[in-house]
Formats: C-alpha cells, structure tokens, sequence
C-alpha cells in the first residue's frame, strides 16, 4: 500500500492532504493560514512556508498513526508568480513578493518594447526588480515550492516549468529566455534550474525531522491553478475548468500551444504533452472581501442571494486596479452598470452578492469565449475551487454559461498534487490516476427561468467592454 501527500500553498495559508494512492480516497488533511503584508499596493508575506508545512506533514504523519510508514511520494502546488529570495541552500533571505505585487513594471514594459511580451513575464519582471534592489546574500529567486522543497531535499532543486511559466521561459524545452534575461538584467544563475512537471526530482534527505519514513520521492508540481484542474479530472483534450477561488483560472485542454498576450492567454505544459491553455483573472471569490460586500457573510445570506432574483447591476467586480485575462490591462478598474428597467433592492445584501456572483460568471464566460476565439475546442467545463461548494453561485455560473457543468466533490489544489505525486509514483498517466482521484461528481444544469435575464445582462456586460456579446456563444 501507498500514501502520497499533495501540499498546496495558497495566498491565504498551506494545506497537507494524504491519499491513498490505490483507491484515491483522503486519509487526513491539515491547513494553516499565513499572512499577507506590505502597503501602498505592496503585497509581500514573510516566507515561512518550510516550517509551516513542515508543522502540517507532521501533524498529518501523526493522524495516520503506523500508516505513516506508507508515505512514498509527494508534491507541492503554489500560487503562480509569487517570487522568494533565498541564499544557496534554499533558505529565505527576505519576503516573498507576491503574485500581484505591482513593482517591476518598468521591466514588463521594457520586455514590451523589446518584443518579447508574447509569453506572461510578471514573475520575471519581479524578480528583476528584486535583484536590483537586494541588498546581498541572495543566491536564487525562486518561487514558493522551491522553498519547501529545498528544506525536504536539504538542497535547492530545480523548478518546475509550470510555477516559472510566468517568467516568460519556453515550457517545452524548459528553457530561459536569454534575451528577456538580458532585458531585464538578471543573472541566469541567479535562477534556478526547471524541470517539467511530474517529474521524480529529489527525495526527503531527513525523513525524521517531517514525521516520514525514508524514501519519500519529490515529485515536481505545477500551480495551483493547474492542479486544481487536475483536481476535477479536466485533463483530456476539449476540457475547460473555470477554478473559482481568490481568483479565478480559466484554462483547457488543447493539442498545441496556445499564446495571446493581448488577451492574457497562455499555456501550460502538462505531464502527459498537452497543452493547458488559459489564464488568471483577478476577479474572482477574493472580491468578496472588498467593495460592496465587505465585511459580509455569504453563508448567512444564501437562500436570499437565490431569491432575490437577477441583479439590478451589471459589474465586472475587481478588488483592486488591474486585470490579467480574459483582459489584459494594468489599468483595468472594472465596472458596474445598472440594467435599464431593473430596481435595486434598498441596501440588500444579499442583491450585493448577487451582483459579485453574476458578474465573476460573466468573466468566466468571456473568458471561455476568449479562448474559443483562438481555436480552443471545448466539450465538458468543470467547476473547481473553494467557492465551487456554493450551489447557488453554482447555479448561476451554469446558467450565464448556457450548459450543463460539472462539479467534483472534494476537488481541490492539494488533491491535484496529489494526483502528480500518485502518477509518477506509479508511472501512470496523469489522467488515469485523476479520474480514480476525482471522487464523487455531480452536474449542475441551468436555471431556464433565469437564462434570458441573465443572457440580457451578459450582453451589457459585454457592452460596458466595448465588445459585442455572444459572437463565440458557450
């Protein structure tokens, strides 16, 4: 019998789950959270994440009790972009930057102008604004895996392709651009190593120290966006998968590489060789926390976000300037709109709920229009992430999409590196061990009373953009 472990470090704290890896059911799982710092749009975090996890797999380790021994194989899933200094041996020399941390600007633009924007380059754009203003002592800029990985491993080991995606490297031959380096002034050996992902890379060195037994492999990850695709079994050619958490990642399965800059689209390199086309927006469940619904609680309000019927307001919800994909622009604030004839209830939280949930699935359906746009088929869209366990945001979302969607129970960033753990472990393909991984699914189907009100407010939506809706219908 074999156990492997997924570890998921997400913005807002880790998480550990343990998988048998024959039958795919969860044996244990522990999180914890971790804070996010920095001011005037700064946005860093003290970068514990060793001894964070450290604490969760020896938590989990202790909850297996004599299963422990059967722990062969793990990995570890992040968020995309976040870039850490650390000294020769892995070890952090300062905070992480965090994904959405505006400085190194100047050098995405510098890349801009080079001709070398085509592939996503903000990572490297923030590493090089770090390198320039370090202080000395940093050997590596590497992403947040990279630091767990190197306290198990005792020893820095190479990224995987799928977390410096957005460093503008080629994925396929896990290769860094020269000439974007050069741009931008880093040191190629002041990066680390990439790998693809799904790889055997390394095994624990101090097994005793995590709670483990000797012979635990490292298995190299992909993000949390990626994983968390995984998680639902979206991994064959013509699958879509909108992940609803902080953010939300839209991406599909495709034959070829799919590249927009204007549109924010990019693809990932999956173990098997295809290609996951897709992008990060950041509208997404983290809005919740700000704007109209600060300091709100959904769940006391969920039968009322049902009944209050569709929103007074049409919005294109952003917590904070800039947007990523299915637009691209810095400077993107988002919008709201009143729909001609509607009455807003007064000061209704639960119409303000409305009005976040319809319109982050109207992001999700220009979004998969965007990628239709540019050739990439699709058959079946899952729903994924933390906010997939809201039935009626679940509701919505099928209805603005116009089809029938599928939600995995249980589907999450750590049970996708799970499966990439499993995979390697067994020398199965990713998706054989992500459909035994996927557990229970149910389908979500369209609410028909809903479909023309909300199909009226998409093609505002799309308006208030500047584009006309419904050209590539979902």
């Amino acid at each position: 019998m074999s156990i492997v472990l997924g570890i998921d470090l997400a913005t807002a704290g880790a998480r550990v789950r343990a998988v048998d890896a024959a039958s795919g059911h969860t044996l244990g799982e522990r999180r914890a959270p971790m804070a996010v710092t920095g001011a005037h749009g700064e946005r860093t975090q003290p970068a514990v994440y060793a001894g964070v996890v450290r604490d969760l797999v020896r938590g989990v380790a202790a909850d297996l009790g004599g299963r422990a021994g059967e722990v062969r194989a793990l990995s570890i899933t992040g968020t995309s972009g976040t870039v850490v200094p650390v000294d020769a041996h892995g070890v952090p020399v300062g905070d992480a930057v965090l994904y959405d941390d505006p400085r190194g600007a100047g050098h995405l633009r510098a890349l801009a102008e080079a001709g070398l924007g085509a592939r996503p380059s903000a990572a490297l754009a923030r590493a090089a604004w770090m390198h320039g203003a370090a202080a000395g002592g940093v050997a590596r800029y590497v992403f947040s895996p990279d630091v767990v990985i190197a306290a198990l491993a005792g020893r820095l080991l190479p990224s995987d392709t799928s977390h410096a995606l957005k460093s503008g490297i080629d994925p396929v031959t896990a290769a860094w651009d020269a000439a974007a380096l050069a741009v931008v002034g880093m040191p190629r050996d002041h990066l680390p190593d990439l790998v693809g992902p799904g790889r055997v890379i390394g095994e624990v060195s101090r097994p005793a120290d995590w709670g483990l037994p000797t012979g635990v492999v490292i298995v190299s990850g992909m993000t949390d966006g990626a994983t968390g695709q995984i998680a639902t079994g979206a991994v064959r050619e013509g699958d879509t998968v909108g992940v609803l958490g902080t953010t939300l990642v839209i991406k599909a399965v495709a034959p070829r590489d799919v590249v927009d800059a204007a549109t924010g689209v990019y693809s990932h390199v999956a173990p098997d060789g295809l290609f996951w086309p897709g992008g990060a927006s950041n509208s997404g469940a983290g809005v919740l926390a700000s704007g109209i619904t600060a300091g709100l609680d959904p769940a006391g309000h969920a039968e009322r976000i049902a009944a209050v019927g569709p929103s007074a307001v049409v919005a294109y919800p952003l917590a904070r300037i800039g947007e990523r994909f299915p637009i691209a622009d810095p400077r993107f604030a988002g919008f709201s709109v009143s729909v001609p004839g509607a009455a807003a209830p007064a000061d209704d939280p639960a119409a303000r709920f409305r009005t976040v949930y319809e319109g982050v699935a109207f992001v999700e359906r220009f979004g998969l229009e965007r990628l239709a746009g540019l050739g990439v088929e699709r058959r079946r869209h899952h729903l994924a992430g933390g906010a997939a366990a809201s039935g009626v945001w679940n509701r919505i979302r099928a209805t603005v999409l116009a089809r029938t969607v599928i939600v995995s129970e249980g589907a999450g960033s750590a049970a996708g590196a799970a499966v990439l753990a499993a995979a390697a472990l067994g020398g199965e393909t990713i998706g054989v061990v992500a459909e035994r991984f996927a557990g229970r699914r149910s389908t979500v189907d369209p609410d028909e009373a809903l479909r023309d009100p909300l199909e009226e407010r998409y093609h505002l939506f799309c308006a208030a953009l500047g584009r006309d809706g419904g050209e590539n219908p979902v």
